[in-house]
Formats: C-alpha cells, structure tokens, sequence
C-alpha cells in the first residue's frame, strides 16, 4: 500500500526574521517570511499542518520554537546540526530562500536516520544551558573591565600594577589611587562595572549550586579530578545522562575534539579538531583537562599526558586536547555505567592515532 504524501518544511531562522520553504504534496514550492516575535510565530504555526515534517538548524530559538510546533501543531520536527548539513547537501547559493529549500530537500530526499540530528534538550537541560551562558557572560564582562581598568594603567605610564592585583576588590580600589585625571575618574567607572559583573556572578553561583544539590550523576562527575562545579553542571546541561550517544566517539564528534578530515581522490589530509558542536563546554574541557595533570591523583589520564609529552614528544598543547577528548569520554562512560570514579593508571600503549580518530568521526 503506498504511504500517503507529506508536505516537508524547511525554517530558515535569523535574529528577528524567519524564511519558510514548503514542498507540497505535488512537489511544489512555496515560500514565505515572517518576524520571529510572538505574533511572527504565531502566524507561521497557522501555516502549518498537522501531517508535515519540519526542519530547523540548531540553536536556542530553534528549540523553543520547536516545542513550539509540536505543542500547538502536532508536526514531526527535526533539528539538525548545521555544520554537517553540507556533507550531505551542497549547494553554492546561499540565501534564506536557499536555506530554507535546502532544509525542506533534506526531509524530502533523506531517511532521517541519515541526517545529522540534534536532539531537543529537555526543560531540566534548556534551564542549565541558560544558567551557563548567563555565567559565561557575566564572567567575560569582567575580565573584560579588568583588562580595560589595566590598560588605563598603561596609559598612564604605571606599568607595576598587574592584571592581578586588580583580581580582588580591595587592591583594585587602591590601585585606583595611583591614577589621575581623565584615567582616573573612568576608572571609577570600571571599578562600579566590575562590581555589578561580580555581583551577578554571585547570584548565579547561588542558582547554579541549587540546581546541583542532590543530583547524583553531576555528584558522579565532581569525582573526577579537574571536574569542578561549572564544568560538572555544563556537562549536564550539553551532554545530559549521555543516552543520546551510542558511544564515547559520538560524544569527542559533538564536542568538536575529533580532527579534520579532507579527502581528496585518494589524498587524505588530516587537520586539526573540527571543533563543532558547543565551544564553551570543549573550552571548559580543556582547563578541566590542564587542571587535571597538576592534580595527585590524576591517574591514567595524566599519566597518559606525561606519556604523549616526554616520551613521544608530543607537543603539551596537542597533547591536553587528546587529554580533554578523554576526559570527555570517560564522564559519558560513568554516566552511562552508573558508576564513580575509580583511579586507574596508564598501561603504556600506543595512544589513538589521529586516523583513527578521524575514522570515529566520520563514522559517528
């Protein structure tokens, strides 16, 4: 019996604006536009039907607006990962219009085990995923207004205050002293900027240790050596209780820790990480990995770093992003497994190859 046909949706989603593409159960296409405010999203749910499939790239608006369409409309929706969407469609225009078709073509012509989904977070996830980058930003402004209160230093020809004698309230403030004029009063500025950013970070260290009490599995991370409270709660948020990955690969490809590959005919180029997926938490793996080898018991991990470095002369920056992949790997295997951290210690053999790696992304 054959299937009855389906209209596929393709969303292409701008800051303020969206562009809708249509493919009709007879093939054609329609296009329309529309604002993505309330009333905008409003309109363009009415354009929809219960029946179709729709599809969105990733990001935060797309996800709202995904519950959206499945709360009100009752569609299939997709979110895919936008920077593997040209592995699978290339096309040399690049326009809304494009875009949006691109992703109606997409449902159209793929089976969606083909596709490059991207799971829709949860509530408990969305709200994590907003505490991070509310943390994230407060501590970017003030580092910041640090650095622009050192560089009125500078200016004024007063190179002995350092970046951190202004860590601290108290020595910022008599530092301060030291400049005159126009420095001066702007420093003064600064210093109330400095104090806000400081205060809104206290307040979401407060909402972020709620949301960490009593959950075991980022009790289980917090066991890891390096793994502190921000990392062990974004690692949640991002990666959740690790059932969306099959395997540790999965988990190094979504984080961006595998490297690049170019296939040429038969030349094959390997670069450096594709560095996809969420850069803060890949950043925030890296300082947890480089805390980690300073720790006593860093284990089968740190012994694994003073391996690739003095053994094999790897060089230490190469050598902690390996690390950072582990350490990755290792949180979504406890997760997975159910299990606490156990101190193991390195056996010695050959560390992956960058070719295999490379393989575990094209394959994951």
């Amino acid at each position: 019996m054959k299937s009855e046909k389906r209209r596929y949706v393709g969303i292409d989603l701008g800051k303020r604006t969206y562009t809708m593409a249509v493919i009709g159960k007879t093939g054609k296409v329609n296009h329309s536009n529309g604002r993505t405010d309330s009333e905008g999203r409003a309109a363009l749910y009415g354009k929809l039907e219960k029946g179709d499939k729709v599809a969105l790239e990733a990001g935060n608006l797309a996800f709202m607006m995904a519950k959206e369409i499945i709360e009100r409309v009752g569609c299939d929706v997709v979110i895919l990962n936008a920077g593997k969407l040209a592995l699978i469609y290339g096309s040399m225009k690049k326009t809304d219009k494009e875009d949006a078709l691109k992703l109606a073509r997409i449902l159209e012509q793929f089976r969606e085990e083909q596709l490059p989904l991207v799971p829709l977070p949860n509530e408990r996830e969305m709200r994590r995923r907003k505490l991070i980058q509310s943390h994230k930003r407060a501590v970017k402004l003030r580092v910041q207004m640090i650095n622009l209160l050192h560089g009125l230093f500078v200016h004024q020809g007063i190179p002995t205050v350092n970046k951190k004698d202004l860590a601290e309230k108290g020595s910022r403030e008599k530092a301060v002293k030291k400049l005159n004029g126009q420095e001066r009063e702007e420093a003064n500025w600064v210093l109330k900027a400095i104090e806000l950013a400081e205060e809104r970070m206290a307040v979401l260290d407060r909402q972020m240790a709620e949301e960490r009490k009593g959950d075991p599995e980022i009790e289980r991370l917090q066991g890891v050596p390096g793994i502190g409270q921000v990392v062990s709660l974004a690692y949640a948020a991002y990666v959740g209780d690790g059932s969306r990955f099959e395997n540790a690969a999965q988990v190094s490809n979504y984080l961006g820790l595998v490297p690049r590959v170019d296939i040429s005919g038969t030349l094959v180029r390997y670069g450096g990480i594709t560095k996809a997926g969420n850069g803060y938490l890949r950043a925030l793996l890296v300082q947890a990995a480089w805390a980690l080898i300073r720790t006593k018991n860093g284990g089968a991990l740190k012994e694994r770093y003073e391996y690739m470095t003095k053994k094999k002369g790897l060089g230490k920056k190469k050598a902690i992003v390996a690390i950072a992949r582990r350490l990755g790997e290792l949180l979504w295997t406890l997760l997975r497994q159910g299990t606490d951290y156990e101190v193991r210690h390195f056996s010695g053999n050959k560390p992956v190859s960058v070719e295999d790696l490379a393989q575990q992304a094209l394959t994951a």
